[in-house]
């Protein structure tokens, strides 16, 4: 197939030297096609749209995280409140038995101390006061005479219970006619364990 292009081509002259030329352009029309244009805006629609369909399903997809992390948090505060809670509980119970296991250890102790109290006290002399702190013990009590307030130093300290036997005062009254010394004595006394372990 043969094309004849019937439009008047047009004509520039240009000077060389004297000598005119003259040239042929043709005129090439510059224009995009509307297709390619669709098309391209098509693509870039297409690809937008992807891009926020993929952003949209992993912003869902942390937003799920993190609501399932905040759920997670809040059942590991109660299980840790609940913990905190237990450990309270059982300080004040191994405090309330460590009281009660201290309470009966005493409790043993004052009666064996009481028991070696009563042996040792002679005929005549009667306690009026007894205070028993911290292995302390301060003695308060009245006698016919000053032996007798004697054989009670030395009986206390001979019964192996008692140490440090110490008399800190005495004093001559006089109750219905009759001479009264009233006497204060401090010793230590060795708690029965303790005396085991010397033993």
């Amino acid at each position: 197939m043969i094309k004849i292009n019937l439009l008047k081509p047009e004509k520039k002259e240009v000077a060389a030297g004297g000598t005119t030329i003259s040239l042929t352009e043709e005129a090439k029309p510059s224009q995009l096609s509307l297709p390619a244009l669709i098309g391209a805006i098509a693509i870039t629609i297409c690809g937008i749209g992807l891009l926020y369909f993929l952003q949209s399903s992993e912003l869902s997809s942390e937003t799920k995280l993190l609501a399932d992390r905040t759920l997670r948090k809040a059942e590991l505060e109660k299980v840790l409140k609940e913990l905190a809670e237990i450990e309270t509980t059982k300080l004040e119970l191994d405090n309330k038995i460590k009281i009660i296991t201290d309470l009966k250890l005493r409790q043993k102790d004052v009666v064996f101390m009481m028991d070696k109290m009563s042996r040792s006290l002679p005929e005549w002399v009667w306690l009026t006061n007894l205070n028993f702190r911290g292995g302390s013990v301060a003695i308060s009590g009245k006698a016919l005479s000053n032996n007798l307030i004697a054989d009670l130093i030395n009986n206390l300290q001979n019964s192996n219970s008692f140490v440090n036997v110490q008399l800190k005062s005495t004093t001559r009254k006089k109750e219905a006619g009759i001479d009264i010394f009233e006497f204060r004595i401090e010793c230590q006394f060795i708690r029965q364990s303790d005396l085991n372990k010397v033993v």
